[in-house]
């Protein structure tokens, strides 16, 4: 018999914190709807397992290591077995270091609290549980962002009227895919939700936690007021809500955010009632971890960008690229790469493959088609932040996402390894 338990905690800053998501700090002016830590614990026979989202839009490693040292304390769940992963909302408060925004110290311990809180008041109010897993398609509401050119390469965001863009240059995963908790009297608890799509929907100076948010209220219409969905976000790095090839369509604001969470939740209900739930399901867990290379500036690189920031002009998407470069400089130093930690949870027959990146959405599928699970779940931004892993085809065609800045700074073979390193976990538990 497994037990499982649900909670939430509030995470909203103070009206004025800055959020992160652009090139430039923006002044939150209010909140449209609040920011949250759900957790989700899930104690088997032998191992115990947590599932956190955040609504943030990414993590420090510091702020992982605070609150699973919380947890492990308050409840005895190993460390690596806390599974937190950041919506990416660019709405939230300032929860890491993005281009011009930086993270705020103070606030960054009160997500850690809260994320042990979640997980501390989940793990007490276990209940006697039964679990279920399935994936439905959920299409139409999100694209890749990447394009190719007639004038060649790849752009990012071209523009619903640019005239040069020929088709998208990647895949989606249209896919939600849901771990199903209930009492054994048959009441709905919650889910672990994954769905590919950048939180960009929404927009805006007011605090929100994007999408997510709604698809949690558009369950909660259809089971309990008290239903909680742990959100966990794809393999998004080169996907998000706009449909460039429809030059008609407004796919943004909260009329738009509504209208994607009730697909989503249609999608989740269709899942849930396909799901074979059982309390004799097996929780276990697998951890590795892979070593990846950096790509650093060159001195001109660093000359030009210092020479930038030396200069009177206004602050622009390039001056403040040139001042992420300069902080990369300083913050790898001589490091040649990093250590990237990858997870696998298993929840029956379900699994969570998790790493502390933003993929491109070629790297979740490939995970999702190797995997021999019936569901398989792939959480991005979990656990930290290691910044964004485009394909090595990405790479060649350029745009946004493979600039070197401190959010982009790994080799092109990252990807691979990454997906290597949790084929072979998956294939453990």
């Amino acid at each position: 018999m497994i037990q499982a338990g649900f909670a939430t905690t509030d995470i909203t800053p103070e009206i004025g914190a800055h959020i992160p998501g652009g090139f430039a700090p923006r002044a939150s002016t209010g909140v449209l709807d609040p920011l949250q830590a759900r957790a989700c614990v899930i104690a088997g026979a032998d191992e115990t397992v947590a599932f956190v989202g955040v609504d943030a839009v990414s993590l420090r490693f510091d702020t992982i290591d605070k609150a699973r040292t919380q947890i492990e304390a308050a409840c005895g769940i190993a460390p690596r077995n806390v599974l937190i992963a950041a919506s990416h909302t660019h709405s939230g408060g300032p929860a890491n270091d993005v281009l011009g925004t930086d993270s705020d110290d103070a606030y960054c311990d009160r997500i850690a609290a809260a994320i042990a809180q979640s997980v501390t008041s989940a793990h007490q109010g276990r209940v006697d549980a039964e679990v279920g897993c399935a994936a439905a398609p959920c299409e139409g509401w999100a694209f890749n962002r990447r394009w190719h050119m007639r004038i060649g390469g790849e752009a990012t965001n071209p523009g619903k009227d640019n005239a040069d863009k020929i088709e998208p240059a990647g895949p989606v995963d249209p896919d939600v895919a849901v771990i199903a908790v209930r009492s054994t009297d048959g009441k709905l608890l919650g889910a672990v939700g994954n769905y590919t799509c950048h939180c960009t929907v929404v927009g805006g100076s007011k605090f929100s936690a994007d999408y997510p948010a709604y698809w949690q209220n558009a369950l909660r219409e259809r089971t309990s007021d008290d239903f909680t969905l742990v959100f966990a976000n794809g393999a998004c790095g080169d996907i998000n809500q706009i449909d460039f090839s429809n030059p008609d369509s407004k796919e943004s604001g909260v009329e738009h955010a509504e209208r994607m969470a009730q697909a989503l939740a249609d999608a989740t209900m269709a899942c849930i009632e396909c799901a074979q739930f059982t309390s004799d399901a097996k929780v276990a867990s697998a951890h590795g971890g892979v070593w990846l290379n950096y790509r650093r500036p060159t001195p001109g690189e660093l000359t030009n960008a210092r020479r930038l920031l030396d200069s009177d002009e206004p602050w622009h998407s390039k001056k403040w690229q040139a001042r992420d470069l300069v902080l990369l400089a300083e913050a790898i130093g001589d490091a040649n790469g990093l250590d990237c930690a990858v997870d696998v949870l298993r929840v029956g027959h379900a699994a969570v493959a998790a790493a502390p990146w933003q993929p491109f959405c070629e790297f979740g599928l490939k995970i999702k088609a190797g995997s021999a699970l019936k569901t398989t779940l792939v959480a991005a931004f979990a656990n930290g932040m290691i910044g964004y892993v485009p394909t090595p085809q990405g790479f060649i065609g350029g745009g946004y996402e493979p600039t070197l800045c401190r959010g982009s700074k790994l080799q092109p073979d990252s990807g691979g390894r990454i997906v290597e390193e949790t084929m072979r976990l998956l294939a453990m538990v």
